[in-house]
């Protein structure tokens, strides 16, 4: 089968939870179909991650976007209804130039990640599909009601606009994706039951991954360090939840691992906390820590890094919103806490109790191996392709 995949950008390096997504689903979808993959670009294009693409897709097209033109596109949307984020990537130029690399395929399927490439769509025939991935205007005002002043007001404005954008997502494509189903309950539209669970995974390589090194570190986080939601939660960790822990530990070792870390998280690092920036292989660090915990105070969709380090048999801590998501047992595959204390609680029971450590190390690597598989829930996808086609 020959399927179009258009994306909102180069889908590598892996440092963002949508790249991640579309790379596994498009390399597991390439064992059976031709992929043709269409991307937007506003940054440098990473050649060694364009070649390793190649490997699972038949044709790359990639369509620079300059900032320049993008801030233009979003200023000119401001006077009208649509999403700020759906006009900084559309342009009438790259439209045409993606309904000619259609024609020129011709594909069974034409597969779209996230509203703000629905523009695209919209310009041409055929079997369309998207990926919502998260429920992007419950994101929007999650991230309203903790800013303030101009981006309060531009938050909230941006989630009333792709709450409505959203609804219409329904006529333009053949059939919706999502992550979980606490995202697809924030889809504000009659029609949200219609849309499909198609859940994230996990690489073998983190389940599988031989474990050599030596204990560096008590405490991981790791994550997208420009991303608001993770940019929140590293500066929780440090300055709200760790203080507890560091009155009864106080030698106690964080690490922040992740890209493009902002001044915000930079600023973080003291004695007892590191700031790596971005890491070739986040498996090593995730080997190198004792404890992983994702504070998350806003946000949606599933946390990949949670996935990620249970595979790895860190025990892990979280939130109840992140767990949404993950919808792990607490006391069982995971701990959640929802404020400095419960979190800082977390820490020095995992800390203190080696039966809780070892309970929660086994249980939950367990619950990611039996729940979150790429290859499963890619052939899920490619099951509702097949019976698009054949409908």
């Amino acid at each position: 089968m020959k399927i179009i995949v258009c994306l909102s950008r180069i889908p590598y390096p892996l440092n963002k939870g949508d790249k991640l997504r579309a790379f596994y689903q498009i390399k597991e979808l390439s064992k059976n179909n031709d992929i043709y993959l269409f991307c937007l670009n506003n940054k440098k294009a990473n050649k060694q991650g364009l070649n390793i693409l190649k490997n699972y897709c038949k044709e790359i097209k990639v369509e620079n976007i300059s900032l320049f033109s993008s801030i233009f596109s979003v200023f000119k949307a401001i006077f009208s209804s649509l999403p700020l984020q759906v006009a900084f990537y559309t342009k009438k130029r790259i439209i045409k130039s993606f309904e000619d690399f259609y024609n020129n395929i011709n594909p069974k399927i034409s597969y779209f990640q996230f509203v703000r490439t629905a523009e695209y769509a919209k310009s041409i025939q055929g079997i369309k599909v998207l990926d919502f991935q998260d429920c992007l205007s419950l994101n929007m005002e999650r991230r309203s009601n903790v800013s303030k002043g101009l981006f309060k007001y531009i938050f909230h404005l941006e989630a009333k606009r792709l709450t409505k954008y959203e609804n219409l997502m329904f006529n333009i494509f053949s059939k919706c994706t999502i992550i979980a189903s606490n995202d697809r309950d924030g889809i504000q539209s009659e029609r949200k039951n219609e849309i499909e669970i198609i859940t994230n995974g996990v690489d073998n390589s983190f389940i599988n991954y031989n474990y050599e090194q030596e204990k560096e570190y008590d405490i991981i986080f790791s994550g997208n360090m420009s991303y608001a939601p993770n940019v929140l939660a590293a500066n929780f960790l440090v300055k709200d939840i760790m203080p507890i822990v560091w009155k009864d530990k106080p030698n106690i070792k964080v690490v922040i691992c992740g890209s493009n870390p902002k001044k915000e998280v930079t600023n973080l690092e003291n004695k007892n906390v590191i700031v790596t920036g971005w890491v070739n292989d986040m498996k090593e660090y995730y080997a190198k820590s004792k404890i992983f915990i994702a504070p998350m105070q806003i946000g949606t969709g599933l946390q990949n890094k949670l996935l990620e380090a249970m595979a790895m048999n860190l025990p892990s801590i979280t939130t109840s919103l992140a767990n949404k998501s993950l919808m792990a047992q607490n006391n069982k595959d995971i701990l959640i806490g929802n404020n400095k204390e419960e979190l800082a609680s977390c820490i020095l029971s995992l800390l203190n109790d080696s039966h809780l450590y070892s309970t929660l190390s086994m249980n939950g690597k367990e619950y990611v191996r039996n729940n979150f598989s790429w290859i499963n829930s890619t052939e899920k996808l490619y099951l509702i392709f097949q019976q698009l086609t054949k409908s």
